[in-house]
């Protein structure tokens, strides 16, 4: 139980990517706060923290407003009495759309909680790690954060590069209070999201075509990869982008932009048929 006694904050750890975080880290004996813009959505992953034998809460937040997130940790704080890994996991991903048809109010609401709300979060807990002299500060991003993104769309692929960008500069400005920042990159993974904008079929023509180790990787995989950045065993390692993405940045892939224009094509007119 590498992570016994320290606190840590997951945002966006009600479901998918976060939930398989918080697990993880609560199994190696990390106190969590489960974090979602609605307290009750929390409640399934907080029971099934408990019934591991594990501590965990539940604060709502939405991580685009800073008086949310200032709540956030100070209710961390008062419960548990530090905070000593933050995990900025809240992300999104909207309605698919080339650059050239892309509705302005989209790109802002994007950019709000994909880059806004991990830098108000590390902005939050900063000075408290900065009064421990040690903390850890993992951002989630995607393999879009480094190249681009298969599944979504350009305001997502900015918004992770910003990610990437907002680690670079912590990880210098942190060093010399022993606080590392590090990003790690999923590729593939099955979410309830994952599911939700895309078929079987499509996920099954990515995998058979990008993925070198033939299969999307499981929530808890991403939740190993940020247990270790968390651990004493990463003390030196600050400033990094790791893929968590069965090979996916290795391989050399194909043309898939038929493919995705059809896919906006086929998402956008279901959305008007609904509108």
């Amino acid at each position: 139980m590498e992570l016994q006694g320290k606190t840590a904050i997951i945002t966006g750890s009600a479901r998918g990517i976060g939930e398989g975080i918080a697990t993880v880290l609560a199994r190696e004996g990390a106190n969590v706060v489960i974090n979602s813009r609605k307290e009750a959505d929390c409640a399934l992953v907080v029971d099934k923290i408990e019934a591991m034998g594990g501590q965990a809460i539940a604060v709502a937040a939405d991580v685009s407003k800073k008086s949310d997130v200032t709540n956030l940790v100070e209710k961390t704080i008062q419960h548990f009495g530090s905070v000593d890994i933050l995990v900025n996991n809240a992300g999104i991903e909207s309605q698919p759309y080339l650059a050239k048809d892309l509705p302005e109010e989209q790109w802002d609401r994007v950019m709000a909680i994909n880059l806004k709300g991990p830098f108000l979060c590390c902005q939050a807990v900063i000075p408290h790690m900065i009064r421990q002299n040690k903390g850890r500060i993992i951002n989630i991003a995607s393999t879009a954060g480094i190249r681009m993104s298969f599944f979504g769309t350009v305001d997502y692929t900015v918004s992770k590069h910003g990610v990437a960008g907002l680690m670079q500069h912590l990880a210098w400005e942190l060093a010399d209070a022993h606080i590392t920042v590090n990003t790690v990159c999923p590729g593939g993974v099955v979410t309830p999201l994952m599911e939700a904008g895309t078929t079987p079929e499509y996920r099954d023509m990515v995998v058979k075509r990008l993925i070198p180790l033939g299969r999307m990787c499981a929530i808890e995989e991403i939740g190993e990869a940020v247990s270790f950045l968390a651990s004493d065993r990463a003390d030196m390692i600050t400033g990094q982008l790791l893929a968590v993405d069965g090979g996916l940045l290795a391989g050399f892939g194909e043309d898939l932009r038929p493919i995705v224009r059809k896919r906006m094509a086929d998402m956008q007119a279901a959305h008007d048929a609904k509108h």
